[in-house]
């Protein structure tokens, strides 16, 4: 049996551009590795797809056709014995990144799976590997690239692999609620209607790629425009994103939320945000989860 770590991912920026001809907003990213990460190992079956699962609740985690993982493993093994039958494969997955957040663990999963899958039979190349991921969802790509920072575009589908800074020490704050991704999309849209702002604009003009090693460069990107929709119906957010003032080098949502994420010079300033956290009144509902963490790892 073989096995690898599946990171969560965080958007440390998120512009929601013009729609796409597929009445897709187009987006401009910029993609983290953490080190908050599920486990995903590989072993020959005699048949099949099969998973199993330790951790996340039954609703969270499907084990069947639902789950990514399983989407995966049988699109690779489709496509990599055209000419005769498939072998059977048991996936197991020790899940740790809440689902539904926005951290993009069942992507983080499947990507994960693709690798594990394409060091077993090594009959694809990596174009075709990132086609597969790409099919799969916006996020697989990402973690499939295997790298701690990348820019990314048309939904996250073409990517840039960057030099990343330093890592620093990072909370991930999970409220006990998840945010649906098409109605976040349709918050925004509501209210750029409204307000007269239906043009978000083209791409940035973004730093060269030796800069991206600077916190500072990163730090002055920092940007959800998803973020103000959902916060204004989520204030509880709002409460949480106010205690990393003046402590956190950054804050912000992370995709369509609903997790937060907030990253500091120092440990002791993360242990302070921690404090101040579990103080506030959104702490009081049970459910929610304050994780330590690294990024970009």
């Amino acid at each position: 049996m073989s096995e690898v770590a599946a990171h969560a991912k965080v958007n440390l920026r998120h512009r929601v551009l013009a729609r796409d001809e597929t009445g897709y907003h187009a987006v401009e990213t910029i993609l983290a590795r953490t080190g908050l990460a599920d486990t995903v190992s590989l072993e020959d079956a005699d048949t099949g797809v099969a998973l199993t699962v330790e951790g996340g609740t039954g609703d969270d985690v499907p084990t069947d056709d639902r789950n990514l993982c399983v989407r995966a493993a049988t699109r690779f093994l489709a496509a990599a014995f055209r000419d005769g039958e498939a072998p059977g494969v048991r996936i197991g997955l020790v899940k740790r990144i809440p689902a539904g957040a926005g951290l993009g663990g069942g992507s983080a999963d499947a990507a994960a799976t693709l690798r594990l899958l394409a060091r077993r039979w090594p009959r694809l190349d990596e174009r075709t590997l990132l086609s597969l991921a790409g099919e799969l969802g916006t996020d697989v790509a990402f973690s499939l690239l295997d790298v701690p920072l990348a820019l990314g575009w048309e939904r996250g589908r073409r990517l840039v692999p960057l030099r990343p800074p330093r890592p620093r020490p990072a909370l991930l704050v999970c409220p006990p609620f998840r945010v649906s991704t098409p109605e976040a999309y349709e918050w925004l849209d509501r209210e750029r209607a409204e307000t007269g702002l239906e043009d978000p604009g083209g791409a940035s003009a973004l730093p060269g790629p030796t800069r991206w090693t600077q916190w500072t460069v990163v730090e002055r990107l920092v940007r959800n425009d998803l973020e103000p929709p959902v916060l204004r119906r989520h204030p509880e957010l709002s409460a949480c994103l106010e205690t990393f003032s003046g402590r956190a080098s950054a804050a912000t949502m992370t995709g369509s939320g609903s997790a937060l994420v907030g990253w500091f010079a120092t440990e002791g300033a993360r242990d302070e945000a921690r404090a101040a956290i579990a103080a506030t009144g959104a702490m009081e509902t049970s459910g929610w989860r304050v994780i330590d963490t690294r990024l970009p790892v």
